[in-house]
């Protein structure tokens, strides 16, 4: 009789927090249907859509609910059992979680690309036909997001190297007044290296479209500040090394490149194109009209 009236005692206390629970059970359902017919779930544009047909006694019963991937394009955690996190979708595009218009914070396209430029016919057998370039568009942004989550605006900063490089026999070297030039090695030589390297830090202002089923198309300008040039000579003569590293050098500081991208879901290619000349006129080649096809993995969103 004792454990009986405890247990009466243990369920009345309890009875409180079975009824909240109750409720709010009750205020996240969204429909309650009893027996359904058919039940079709359906994906599309990354949407799922609920159909559910009434059964024999309710035929004309129609109802449809439709959802939005909360977490398209982004990484977020979730706590799961055993209180571990777990993280999902590491690289992503754009939220479309938030159908009003709405910012965030990102970081996007780690890039490597491959190309070319022209040069003066002077200098077209000694400069390196071929470039590289590696960098970060976006290490930080903030985007205007729009259009039900498929469309973005966005101002970012970043970072790009660039390099480019001489035919043998000529390395290069630099006048008194800062001019870049070259000269030809007149001995024989082995392990020949002239790289000329520019860093730059980049302001990308860009527009990204979702176009349905993970893909997503990006164009843009960007500002580069051209901060830092050197360049750097090696060779060996006779078993012995030479090197040399001189930096000072008269880049432009400042010119503006078009960029263009297409991608599926992390994955993308991208084209970029950047007419003005690399140096300042009269202080190197006119190596200008460099353009860079390459891979690029694409951002990480912080916003929400």
């Amino acid at each position: 009789m004792k454990k009986r009236v405890t247990f009466l005692l243990a369920a009345i206390m309890a009875l409180p927090s079975l009824c909240a629970a109750s409720e709010a059970f009750k205020d996240d359902s969204v429909k309650v249907i009893k027996k359904p017919e058919q039940v079709i779930i359906t994906k599309r544009d990354g949407s799922f859509r609920l159909n559910v047909e009434g059964n024999e006694t309710d035929k004309d019963y129609r109802y449809e609910y439709l959802v939005k991937e909360r977490y398209k394009g982004r990484l977020y955690a979730q706590e799961s059992e055993g209180g571990k996190v777990k993280f999902h979708h590491p690289f992503s595009q754009i939220d479309t979680s938030y159908n009003k218009p709405h910012w965030e914070a990102f970081m996007s396209d780690l890039y490597i690309g491959w190309g070319g430029h022209s040069v003066a016919s002077a200098d077209r057998d000694i400069v390196k036909k071929s470039m590289s370039e590696i960098g970060v568009l976006n290490f930080m942004a903030l985007g205007y997001v729009f259009n039900n989550g498929d469309s973005r605006f966005s101002l970012g900063v970043g970072f790009n190297w660039h390099r480019y490089g001489l035919n043998k026999p000529y390395f290069w070297t630099r006048s008194n007044d800062g001019v870049l030039g070259y000269n030809e090695l007149s001995q024989p030589f082995e392990k020949h290296h002239a790289t000329l390297l520019v860093r730059s830090m980049q302001f990308p202002l860009m527009f990204n479209q979702s176009l349905g089923r993970d893909w997503n198309i990006a164009v843009g300008a960007v500002m580069n500040w051209n901060f830092f040039a050197d360049y750097n000579d090696s060779y060996r003569i006779d078993k012995t090394d030479y090197s040399e590293t001189t930096r000072g050098l008269n880049q432009r500081k400042i010119s503006f490149d078009g960029v263009a991208m297409l991608s599926w879901g992390s994955l993308g290619a991208y084209f970029r194109y950047a007419p003005q000349s690399l140096f300042k006129t009269g202080f190197g080649p006119e190596i200008k009209n460099r353009w860079t096809l390459g891979l690029v993995l694409r951002g990480i969103s912080f916003g929400h």
